[in-house]
């Protein structure tokens, strides 16, 4: 899946005193978000350590957990907010 960032002349300028290349910045700061999230669900799902599995094991874990986007998540918050106001 790609995903693109738009950034102005001056907002570039601006990072780019801070890192050599913002692509590898973007890349790695997302990956590592990923990487935690799983580790989130893995903990959450099954008995194991994410640290002392490999990741294929962590993947297959993953693709069979039943987990709630964090869209479905505020949408049932939401839902459950009216009901508890009505």
């Amino acid at each position: 899946m790609d995903y693109t960032v738009t950034l102005s002349d001056g907002e570039e300028k601006a990072l780019l005193t801070d890192m050599v290349s913002i692509q590898d910045w973007l890349d790695n700061a997302i990956h590592n978000k990923a990487r935690q999230c799983i580790d989130n669900i893995v903990e959450q799902v099954s008995d194991k350590q994410p640290k002392k599995i490999p990741e294929p094991e962590k993947l297959e874990i993953l693709r069979k957990a039943k987990v709630e986007s964090a869209i479905e998540r505020q949408a049932r918050s939401d839902r459950e907010l009216k009901a508890g106001m009505g």
